[in-house]
């Protein structure tokens, strides 16, 4: 599923090969006249909402794997600060320095930036905290996809602070849900983190859903699954018919998709769970990835897409190919040995303390 939503996230991101310069809120071409458009348009037209289900991925093996250790204190806060940087901070690091003499180089070809335009040394500074987007401004900049990375940094420091308050029971989940709903649906705020924290607490929601489906009786799971597959196949046909925001529906597709995946995936084959292993650990390198790839490309074109066959599904295919084959190779020989060592430090250091 963290496959499925990368790869929402680089279809969205396809029309990048199309600009030229700053990004504008009304691109120069269509959508149809990307390739494979009537098969991909749910993907070119709302694949943004990816990030929405990485979220919500992301709440609920938190609190698979946190969330209960943190309210009985078995978690301390400097060592969940250092796990999530460890796993997150050495590929940023790398693509941010990556996307310097790219920018550097279409610059000098164009004179102006391509798609992110904030590229300034304030901004740079943020990103090298990972805080670029904290003040709510959607000031993009530099490796612009890390945006969603740096607001759920801020929904893992509510996720403990809540936790370590023992806010981990359903209907505490379901508040928290239902208060950043409400401020969402008012227009209270436009501070991502209220969409953030939603849809990561819907994961939570839907980790407690899974705990209790797996001691619930065969007629109760079976009542949960059929009533699942209804409001799955009604919410399909209102956002189909227009009536039900896409918004609206990721957040009831996700949740029903991750308990579908987890009650009818088995795979018993040990080579077939690798391979499914292996399409999960390509998803936070290519997600950092594409972009700076695109950049590449647009330099190598002097800035000129009209240049390439983008309307071709080949190149679409060699682009999400390259990218997913480069993110293997990332999390092979960057993202795991460099978590593993700094896991080590400080392990190595809390031994010695």
């Amino acid at each position: 599923m963290r496959f499925v939503c990368a790869l929402s996230v680089l279809l969205w991101h396809y029309q990048h090969f199309y600009v030229v310069g700053p990004a504008t809120s009304a691109l120069a071409h269509d959508h149809a006249v990307q390739p494979l458009a009537t098969w991909l348009a749910p993907f070119y037209g709302h694949g943004w909402l990816g990030v929405q289900a990485f979220w919500a991925l992301s709440g609920f093996i938190f609190f698979w794997k946190y969330g209960q250790a943190v309210a009985d204190g078995k978690v301390a806060a400097g060592r969940f600060a250092w796990l999530r940087f460890s796993r997150l901070y050495p590929l940023h690091l790398a693509t941010l320095l990556t996307m310097l003499p790219l920018i550097a180089w279409y610059r000098a070809q164009t004179g102006q930036d391509y798609v992110y335009t904030h590229n300034d040394a304030e901004h740079f500074v943020l990103q090298l905290f990972l805080a670029s987007d904290w003040a709510g401004r959607s000031e993009w900049s530099f490796n612009g996809p890390i945006w969603s990375i740096s607001i759920e940094v801020l929904a893992y420091g509510v996720f403990f602070g809540l936790s370590r308050l023992g806010w981990v029971r359903p209907w505490q989940i379901g508040a928290v849900i239902a208060a950043t709903g409400a401020i969402y649906a008012l227009k209270l705020t436009p501070h991502p983190l209220v969409l953030c924290l939603f849809f990561f607490y819907l994961g939570g929601l839907t980790h407690a859903a899974w705990r209790w489906l797996q001691t619930a009786s065969l007629a109760l799971r079976g009542g949960a699954h059929a009533g699942m597959a209804v409001a799955l196949a009604l919410g399909t046909g209102l956002a189909v018919m227009g009536l039900l925001r896409p918004m609206f529906y990721v957040a009831l597709l996700t949740p029903v998709a991750m308990l579908a995946l987890l009650a009818l995936v088995q795979p018993r084959s040990e080579r077939l769970a690798h391979g499914l292993t292996t399409l999960g650990h390509t998803t936070y390198a290519s997600y950092l990835l594409h972009f700076p790839l695109q950049l590449l490309v647009a330099n190598l074109s002097g800035a000129n897409p009209a240049s390439l066959p983008l309307h071709s599904p080949w190149w679409l295919l060699a682009y999400l190919v390259a990218t997913f084959g480069l993110a293997a190779l990332t999390y092979r020989w960057l993202e795991a040995p460099a978590q593993a060592a700094l896991r080590r430090w400080s392990d190595h250091r809390r031994v010695k303390t």
